[in-house]
């Protein structure tokens, strides 16, 4: 099938002032995709290297797309610090020129889109809107948020340096961090869909219908859980597994390190992790 590639005009806006200031009020760069089977759900994949991403389902057929370079005026300490950065010897005695850019790209086919942006070298948001049944793949790295709102499609959410932030959300999701908080709003929960929140380094807060069906199992290593729910517990730690001595080979047992229960009955596994934090399971009010 023809792929359709999308590539974005960019704007380049010269800084001679010699501090890292951009223009705030500059335009971002923007797109307006449709997706090439409109009645069906589709895919939207973004990926920001520094930099946040904000999503939002809308009543609407294409996807939205905008990028920005983050803008701020700096500091006189971090001025202090700019100033202290190595030039090289050839760049001696001449000016630095910022660039603004985003480098934006989109590409869609067979209604998966991919959205991309140069920003190794510096911040960069994107806002995008999709229709609510959209299906989302989203990863950052540094210096920025996930921030998803009215979605219903299945979500997987990656960062590694930020938080994430679901709202509205009605399909499964998938949401991993290492350095931020994974904080979820559930308005309804697509049954039979197995899902996992985690983190590293924040706490794991997640609120869901009084009805759902689910398999839970939690674990914090330096922090607590709590809950409205009334959760069966069907496993502790304490249960051990032992693994057969092969031969000329170690033997081994260990002990499981989740909690395990059930809630209304149990359904589809719902994984809770963290290790400096504690989890929260919500009944929405």
């Amino acid at each position: 099938m023809r792929k359709n590639y999308y590539f974005l005009p960019v704007f380049t806006i010269f800084i001679l002032a010699g501090i890292l200031a951009f223009a705030q009020d500059s335009p971002p760069d923007k797109a307006v995709v449709p997706f090439s089977k409109p009645g069906q759900p589709g895919i939207v994949e973004a990926t920001v290297h520094n930099g946040g991403i904000t999503v939002k389902g809308y009543n609407g057929k294409e996807v939205i797309v905008e990028a920005l370079v983050r803008g701020k005026a700096l500091s006189e300490e971090e001025k202090d610090v700019e100033k202290e950065k190595k030039v090289s010897e050839k760049a001696k005695g001449m000016r630095l020129v910022q660039m603004a850019t985003t480098g934006l790209t989109v590409e869609e086919e067979n209604n998966y889109m991919e959205v991309n942006v140069e920003s190794f070298k510096r911040a960069i948001d994107l806002t995008i809107q999709v229709p609510y049944s959209t299906s989302l793949k989203l990863n950052t790295f540094n210096n920025g948020d996930i921030v998803v709102e009215n979605v219903n499609g299945e979500i997987e959410v990656d960062n590694h340096n930020g938080a994430l932030k679901l709202s509205g959300i009605s399909g499964a999701v998938v949401a991993n961090t290492f350095n931020g908080d994974v904080t979820v709003n559930f308005t309804k929960v697509e049954p039979d869909k197995p899902m996992s929140f985690t983190t590293w380094n924040g706490d794991v807060d997640v609120t869901f219908p009084a009805d759902i069906k689910a398999n839970v199992k939690m674990k914090s290593e330096r922090g607590d859980i709590y809950t409205d729910f009334e959760i069966k517990i069907t496993a502790t730690p304490s249960s051990p597994v032992e693994d057969s001595r092969k031969e000329g080979g170690k033997y081994r047992i260990s002990f499981g390190e989740y909690i395990s229960g059930t809630i209304n009955g149990g359904g589809p596994q719902f994984l809770f992790n963290t290790f400096n934090g504690d989890i929260f399971i919500r009944k929405a009010k």
